[in-house]
């Protein structure tokens, strides 16, 4: 005969082979909304990179554009600079200036007949610049700046290392 105990011990091991994976199991309609849920996840969160990707391309291509229209406007600017210098140039020529002298009845004085004032503190007129002195040289700025030539995975890579230095205590 056995005993209470050792009935006990011999129903345990009978009880866990009951117990199988398959008693667990969702139904199939749940692990098929379960895939259909990750698949949306990851759906969206590939629209969210897009969405982002495209709105900074977006900014940067607008900055690009604002950049060149910009740099338009400085060079015709320059070159209304430039056409009013000539046209003063030839107003103030030689040639211009005594024809207008006469016209307003001013007369050729003769340089031995001229008397010459000494005024203190006047120092005359500044020898006009017209070139550089050499050795130096102009350098023109790129079209585009290197700022707007960064992709937006250079722009996210240097962030997380950013945001890793920062948190791994790297900063001095």
């Amino acid at each position: 005969m056995t005993t209470y105990n050792e009935n006990r011990q011999r129903r345990k091991p009978a009880r866990m082979k009951l117990i199988s994976p398959h008693a667990f199991r969702q139904a199939p309609w749940r692990v098929q909304l379960q895939y259909v849920g990750l698949f949306l996840l990851a759906l969206i969160a590939v629209l969210v990179v897009a969405g982002v990707y495209l709105s900074i391309s977006g900014q940067a291509a607008a900055a690009g554009l604002a950049y060149y229209n910009d740099n338009e406007d400085i060079q015709d600017l320059e070159r209304q600079i430039a056409d009013r210098k000539a046209r003063l140039a030839l107003m103030t020529s030689a040639n211009v200036m005594e024809t207008r002298a006469k016209e307003l009845g001013f007369e050729r004085v003769d340089a031995s007949r001229a008397v010459y004032m000494v005024i203190p503190g006047f120092t005359g007129k500044s020898p006009a610049v017209l070139a550089p002195p050499p050795g130096l040289v102009a350098t023109q700025e790129p079209l585009i700046k290197s700022i707007y030539r960064q992709s937006l995975w250079d722009w996210l890579f240097a962030g997380i290392n950013r945001l890793s230095d920062s948190v791994g205590g790297n900063n001095p």
